[in-house]
């Protein structure tokens, strides 16, 4: 599908409160991070993007030049590690299994040059299967994904309430704005975390037992960080991600019938609890973590069919 409209992008840019705004990025960051050039930058003042002046010299939010970066598919670094992720939605459903190693290595938290690195990963991480090393800076997760060959989907009901968020869209948000469900119910715009609070309040009022879960979306080269849906079916909790394959069809990384929306995501997902979780940290602040990612023949016998989702436990 064609870009958008740039007036639509601003329009939606400028649903964000200005107070949320932090004006610290000139235009050499626009154009050396988002690729956002001198004559695009024009156009979109022309058309009311939000900014600042200060000597002269013009400065932007940085939020909003990653949002319409994104929406303009231009290739800056985050939208080049995006193209990547529609793979893991398509070997959930794949007739082989794929074995994804992740390997999470973590950096020192604190910039103090004389400052000895104190590393503890997260005690959630156990119980994914973390390697029992002696060694917190540095271990492996494992998992299997696909060789069912055929995806499981939501049962009627869910699907239909999945089909609530199609007119989501998705949206770079600034901390304070992650847990508003007021602010998703009058802008339509949403990250990760709040499409996933929104579509677990929905399930519970239509009766059905939903949490919203946080933990990684398995990917190569690199898996991230991620919130996500999950739904009680069989006794089994079921993970979906309707938000995230709408906005990669949205853009242009999955074709609109490719993965259906109610497709069942378990497998793809490590979940670690329903907030979110430094994976590591040295000395009581979240260390940076790299997720490097290897995929591999899994070792698990492919399978002709899967059974209805939820009879299995995730």
């Amino acid at each position: 599908m064609p870009a958008e409209d740039l007036g639509a992008i601003v329009g939606r840019v400028r649903l964000v409160p200005d107070r949320y705004r932090i004006f610290d990025k000139n235009a050499s960051t626009a154009l050396r991070i988002y690729r956002l050039d001198a004559s695009l930058l024009t156009e979109l003042l022309d058309l009311g993007f939000p900014h600042d002046v200060s000597g002269g010299e013009l400065f932007f939010d940085d939020l909003d030049l990653a949002n319409v970066s994104l929406a303009l598919r231009l290739p800056s670094p985050r939208y080049l590690a995006m193209r990547r992720w529609p793979e893991i939605f398509r070997t959930v459903g794949d007739g082989s299994p794929i074995s994804y190693q992740v390997e999470v290595s973590a950096e020192c938290g604190w910039a103090e040059p004389r400052h000895a690195c104190e590393f503890q990963r997260a005690a959630e991480l156990n119980a994914l299967g973390a390697d029992a090393g002696p060694s917190h800076q540095k271990f492996m997760l494992q998992r299997e994904v696909g060789g069912t060959g055929r995806a499981q989907n939501a049962p009627d009901g869910l699907d239909v309430l999945f089909a609530e968020v199609s007119e989501f869209r998705f949206h770079i948000l600034p901390l304070a704005l992650y847990g508003d469900l007021s602010f998703v119910a009058e802008t339509s715009l949403a990250n990760c975390e709040l499409a996933s609070l929104h579509l677990a309040r929905r399930a519970t009022e239509e009766g059905w037992e939903a949490r919203r879960s946080f933990g990684l979306l398995v990917s190569s080269p690199y898996s991230l960080p991620h919130f996500w849906p999950e739904v009680r079916l069989g006794g089994a909790w079921t993970a979906f991600d309707p938000h995230m394959i709408n906005s990669l069809v949205r853009w242009d990384l999955l074709t609109p019938s490719e993965v259906p929306t109610a497709q069942a995501m378990s497998s793809a997902v490590l979940r670690l609890a329903d907030e979110w979780v430094d994976l590591v940290q040295d000395a009581g602040r979240a260390a940076p973590v790299s997720l490097l990612t290897r995929r591999r023949p899994g070792t698990a016998p492919a399978l002709s069919s899967a059974g209805p989702v939820g009879e299995a436990t995730p």
